[in-house]
C-alpha cells in the first residue's frame, strides 16, 4: 500500500530540479548556488551531472540544508562535469511534506570574468537519473549560470584609446570607489597580432610596489602591486592608475580585456574587494590618408595580372612629408603566385615574400609625391574561385620632421581577385545517393577546344561520409593518383596528338555513408589545369584553357518551390514568368544598388508553379516578365489620391505601396498621380514614371539541408494599386 501511494504521488505531482538562474558575483568571491526541487517525495536514488566552466570557477563541494536526510556521497569532478550521487535504503523526502525545498547548495570560487553555465546533462536518460519509489522519473530540469556583476559601484576600468597604425598607444587602468587596499593582482589579455606590448607604468600611489610580467605568445600581462602600510592606500583614479603601453600594429578595433585571476584585497583583516571589471579597446584613429589595393574582376587562369596600390592624402615634401613605409600584404597562395613589382619600380621600393605574405618596404628622404597609383603587384592566377589580397597587421607610413618620426593615419582597403567568366566549363556532378551504397560523381567538360593535350584535375571529398573506390569510364591516357590521408584524388590525362574531351570525362565512385544531416561535397581544388594544343607540329605549341570550375557532390541540392500569383482577390497564376534566385535583397527605390548576382533560374508553368534546386544558403527570390503592362485606370488614381489624403484606399500591402510609387522617390505624392494619369492617356514624355512595368515581392529563404515548399509570392503591375489587371 505504501508503495502504491508513492507511485500514485509520482503520477499526480510533477517534479522539477532548478538551479538559481542567474547568480551575480565578483572575481575572488566564494559563492553558493542553490539547487531546489519540487515533488521530491519517496526518493530512493539521485544522480546528477552538472556542467560548468573550470576556466571561470572552481568547484568546492556541496552544503546540505538543516534537516536534510543526507545520504550524498562526496561529489566528484571530471573535466568540466560535476557528478552528484545520493542513495537511500528507505525512501526519503526533501524540503517540506510535498517534497518542495532546497536540496543543497553548490559551492564555487568565482575567478571571472565571463559567464559559466550550470547545465544539467539530462538529454540522455543514462546521465541524470532520479528514482521515486522503485520507478525512474524524469523531472523538468532548469539550468543556472554564474556571471560577473557589472553593476557594482566599485570598478576597475580599462579606458578605450585610439591610435595610428604603427603608433604608440597607452591604455589607462583606473579604479573607482574602492576602499583602501593593500594588494592588487590584475591579469589583462591583448591580441599580439594587433598590439606589441611595451611596458606597464604605475603613477600616484600605484608607482611604488608595482611589478609586471608579460607573455607575448599568449598576450597576457600580469600586474601585481602591494602596499605595506597597515591601513593600505587609496588607489582610486585621478592621480592613481596603471598605464599599459603598446605599439598599435593593427588596422581594426582590438579588445584589451581582464581575464580570470584578478584579485584586490584590503589590509588586516585581509578580505577580497567585490568589484566590477570593464574591458577596453584600441581603435584606429580617424584616417587622414587612404591606401587601396585595387580589386580584379577579370582574372584568367594561367595569366598574369596587376593589383594597383593607390595612395591618397599622404603629405609630401622634405619637411614633414612621407618618407618611408612598411606594408605586410598576405595573399591567397597557391591560388595566386606573386611574380614581382610591376615596372616601373619606384626608387627605394623592395619586396620579399614568405608563406603567402609580402613585405614591402620603401624609403626616400626627399619625401616625393606618392599619391596616386604608387606601384603595382604582379600575380599569376592559378586557382579555383575568388582570391584575396589584403593589408595585414604592422602596416605603417612614416613622416620625418626635424629628426622626429611621425606616423600617418591610414584607412586600408583590401582587394578581391575574381575570375572572369570563361567559355568552357569543368563540372563535378550533383547526384542523389542512398546511404550505405556506392555513388558515382561524373566529371564533365563543355566548351573546350577540340584539340586538348592535357588535363590536371585535383579533387577533394568529404571523408566523413565518402570512401573512394575507383574511377570508371576513363579515357586512354588517364592516370589516377591518391592522397588518401588528405582525402585528395589527382587525375592526369594527356594526348600528344590532341583529342576532344568534351562531354563526360570519367566518373568517381565512392562508398556513401550519410549518417544523417546534409550530403557530402566533392570539390575541385587549386592546381587544376587544362591545356589545349595550338599547333601540333613540332615543337608543339600549347596554352592554358580557362574554365569555370563548377563544384558538385551528393544530396547537396534542395528544392525551393511555390506558386506566383497576381496580387488580386482572384490570385490568378502568372505563367511563363522567369524566377531568379539571387544572393541579395532587391534595392528598394530610391536606392538602386547594390545589385545582387543571379545564381539560378526557373520558369513558372501554367499554374504559376516554379521549382529550382539550390545548395544550402540564404537566397532571395525574384521574378521578371515581358507580359504587357495593364490594369491601371482612373480607379487606381482615385485610390492613390485617397491614400495621400489619409482616406481609406486599396494601398493595403507593401507591394501595393511600391506599386503606387511610380516615381521611385520613396514617397507617394502628386508626382505619382500625374505620372500615372499621363501614362493612362499615352502622353509622352513621362519622365516621372520610372518604375518597371511589373514589380514583385522579394522573399528571403534559407536552405538548411531540406526542401523548402510553399514559397508563394505575388506580382503586380506598377500603378495597379487595386489589383484589377
Amino acid at each position: 500500500m505504501m508503495l502504491f501511494l508513492v507511485l500514485l504521488g509520482a503520477a499526480v505531482h510533477s517534479q522539477t530540479v532548478t538551479l538559481a538562474p542567474a547568480v551575480l558575483t565578483s572575481p575572488g568571491e566564494n559563492i553558493s548556488v542553490p539547487l531546489n526541487v519540487t515533488g521530491f517525495t519517496g526518493i530512493g536514488a539521485i544522480t546528477f551531472y552538472i556542467q560548468f566552466d573550470p576556466a571561470v570557477m572552481d568547484f568546492n563541494g556541496i552544503t546540505l540544508p538543516s534537516g536534510s536526510p543526507g545520504g550524498f556521497l562526496p561529489p566528484t569532478v571530471t573535466g568540466n562535469v560535476i557528478n552528484i550521487v545520493g542513495t537511500w535504503s528507505t525512501f526519503v523526502t526533501f524540503g517540506n511534506a510535498a517534497g518542495d525545498g532546497k536540496l543543497m547548495d553548490l559551492k564555487f570560487f568565482y575567478k571571472g570574468m565571463t559567464t559559466s553555465p550550470l547545465n544539467f546533462l539530462h538529454a540522455n536518460p543514462t546521465n541524470c537519473e532520479v528514482t521515486q519509489g522503485l520507478t525512474v522519473i524524469y523531472p523538468t530540469y532548469t539550468n543556472g549560470s554564474v556571471s560577473m556583476n557589472t553593476g557594482l559601484a566599485q570598478k576597475a576600468n580599462l579606458v578605450p584609446a585610439t591610435a595610428a597604425t604603427g603608433g604608440n598607444v597607452t591604455i589607462p587602468l583606473e579604479y573607482t570607489s574602492l576602499p583602501s587596499v593593500a594588494a592588487i593582482t590584475q591579469k589583462v589579455h591583448y591580441d599580439p597580432t594587433k598590439l606589441t606590448f611595451v611596458s606597464v607604468t604605475g603613477i600616484g600611489t600605484l608607482l611604488s610596489g608595482m611589478n609586471y610580467n608579460s607573455n607575448a605568445s599568449t598576450g597576457v600581462i600580469t600586474i601585481t602591486w602591494t602596499n605595506t602600510n597597515s591601513g593600505g592606500a587609496n588607489v582610486n583614479a585621478n592621480s592613481n592608475k596603471f598605464l599599459l603601453n603598446f605599439v598599435y600594429i593593427g588596422s581594426t578595433v582590438t579588445n584589451v580585456d581582464f581575464i580570470g585571476g584578478c584579485l584586490i584585497s584590503t589590509p588586516t583583516p585581509v578580505t577580497n574587494v567585490p568589484i566590477s571589471y570593464s574591458g577596453g579597446t584600441v581603435s584606429l584613429a580617424a584616417p587622414t590618408a587612404t591606401a587601396v589595393l585595387g580589386s580584379i574582376t577579370t582574372a584568367v587562369q594561367g595569366i598574369d595580372f596587376e593589383v594597383p596600390v593607390t595612395l591618397t592624402g599622404f603629405p609630401d615634401g622634405p619637411s614633414g612629408g612621407t618618407q618611408a613605409f612598411t606594408l605586410t600584404i598576405p595573399y591567397d597562395s597557391p591560388r595566386l603566385s606573386f611574380i614581382g613589382i610591376a615596372s616601373p619600380v619606384p626608387s627605394g621600393l623592395f619586396a620579399s615574400q614568405a608563406s603567402g605574405t609580402l613585405t614591402i618596404t620603401w624609403s626616400d628622404p626627399t619625401a616625393p609625391i606618392i599619391n596616386g597609383i604608387f606601384f603595382k603587384l604582379k600575380f599569376k592566377y592559378n586557382g579555383i574561385g575568388q582570391a584575396n589580397v589584403s593589408f595585414g597587421n604592422s602596416c605603417v607610413f612614416n613622416t620625418y620632421n626635424s629628426g622626429v618620426v611621425g606616423t600617418v593615419q591610414v584607412a586600408y582597403t583590401n582587394a578581391t581577385v575574381t575570375p572572369a567568366l570563361a567559355p568552357s566549363n569543368a563540372t563535378l556532378g550533383y547526384v542523389t545517393g542512398v546511404s550505405g551504397s556506392a555513388v558515382e560523381i561524373p566529371i564533365s567538360f563543355s566548351g573546350l577546344p577540340l584539340s586538348m593535350g592535357a588535363a590536371d584535375i585535383r579533387v577533394s571529398y568529404d571523408f566523413t561520409k565518402l570512401s573512394y573506390i575507383d574511377a570508371i569510364n576513363t579515357k586512354p591516357g588517364t592516370v589516377i593518383n591518391l592522397d588518401l590521408p588528405n582525402h585528395r584524388i589527382y587525375i592526369t590525362w594527356s594526348n600528344p596528338a590532341g583529342a576532344d574531351i568534351n562531354g563526360e570525362f570519367l566518373k568517381l565512385r565512392f562508398d556513401y555513408s550519410n549518417g544523417g544531416g546534409c550530403g557530402a561535397a566533392v570539390s575541385f581544388n587549386d592546381g587544376c589545369l587544362l591545356t589545349g594544343i595550338v599547333d601540333p607540329t613540332p615543337p608543339i605549341t600549347v596554352q592554358t584553357v580557362p574554365a569555370n570550375w563548377i563544384q558538385g557532390g551528393i544530396d547537396l541540392l534542395f528544392k525551393i518551390s511555390g506558386i506566383l500569383t497576381y496580387d488580386a482577390p482572384s490570385s490568378a497564376p502568372l505563367d511563363g514568368v522567369t524566377i531568379q534566385i539571387k544572393n541579395g535583397a532587391e534595392p528598394i527605390p530610391p536606392a538602386i544598388a547594390p545589385l545582387p548576382a543571379t545564381l539560378y533560374t526557373a520558369t513558372t508553368d501554367a499554374n504559376g508553379y516554379y521549382e529550382v534546386f539550390v545548395p544550402n544558403g540564404s537566397y532571395y527570390i525574384y521574378a521578371s516578365t515581358t507580359k504587357a503592362w495593364d490594369g491601371v485606370d482612373g480607379s487606381d488614381v482615385t485610390n492613390i489620391r485617397r491614400y495621400i489624403a489619409l482616406l481609406s484606399s486599396t494601398l493595403n500591402s507593401p507591394l501595393r505601396l511600391r506599386s503606387a510609387d511610380v516615381s521611385q522617390s520613396g514617397t507617394i505624392d502628386g508626382t505619382d498621380v500625374t505620372a500615372i494619369r499621363r501614362r493612362i492617356a499615352l502622353l509622352t514624355p513621362n519622365p516621372s514614371f520610372k518604375a518597371p512595368d511589373w514589380i514583385f515581392q522579394n522573399p528571403n529563404v534559407l536552405i538548411n539541408c531540406a526542401n523548402l515548399p510553399n514559397q508563394n509570392f505575388t506580382g503586380l503591375c506598377s500603378g495597379d494599386v487595386n489589383g484589377s489587371y
